[in-house]
């Protein structure tokens, strides 16, 4: 896969102080198989806020390194997007007497960063994957909808009746947002079924 196509499992959040750290982190992740981004990874490329965002979203859980000066104002808003998503929080201190979390994070388990492993090993039991026949059905399904990636997170009745028809078809309680992120991640890798609605506007504009 391609670098523009790569998709990502894990969002690490931190403040510039712990770059350094969040660099370990991510390199320990990525030994593990996890494909990880971090803010100061994604902030070197152009339309480095649309890489960031579009990272979030498509990652099936955010890492937040804590230091003992707590969150800063961009680590806040990373957190409050993953929780409106659903997505799992897992919190690494940096200061291995913190016992006591942001109020964001109360009720989130923190790690030290000497016990990284536990968090990957967290990460990879509670990564809900989708089989291979459940995302040909999600393709399928869309692809019927006639409605585009970015209008299924902007309109949630759309968004609630792909959700009722693929556990109804699947027979499982996936949730909208799960189902959001896995799309974002197969239209990055190209893998999505063009809409009906947009191959038929295709054909009305292409010349007689």
């Amino acid at each position: 896969m391609s670098v523009a196509n790569k998709t990502n499992d894990v969002f690490v959040s931190h403040s510039t102080t712990d770059a350094s750290l969040a660099r370990e982190v991510a390199d320990a992740c990525r030994a593990s198989g996890l494909e990880t981004a971090t803010i100061a990874e994604l902030l070197r490329g152009e339309d480095a806020g649309d890489a960031l965002w579009e990272a979030l979203a498509e990652s099936r859980a955010l890492l937040t390194i804590l230091s003992p000066s707590g969150l800063t104002p961009t680590m806040a808003i990373e957190i409050g997007a993953a929780r409106a998503w659903n997505k799992p929080i897992y919190a690494v201190v940096t200061d291995p007497s913190v016992t006591r979390l942001p109020p964001a994070l109360s009720d989130i388990r923190p790690y030290t960063a000497g016990r990284i492993q536990d968090v990957i090993d967290a990460i990879k039991f509670n990564d809900k994957q989708l089989a291979d026949e459940d995302r040909s059905f999600l393709i399928e399904l869309y692809a019927g909808m006639g409605v585009s990636v970015d209008q299924l997170i902007l309109n949630p009745k759309h968004l609630g009746d792909l959700v009722e028809k693929y556990n109804r078809g699947r027979g499982k309680n996936l949730a909208g947002e799960r189902l959001l992120s896995e799309l974002l991640r197969m239209r990055k890798q190209g893998k999505l079924i063009k809409s009906r609605a947009s191959r038929r506007s295709r054909t009305r504009s292409d010349p007689a």
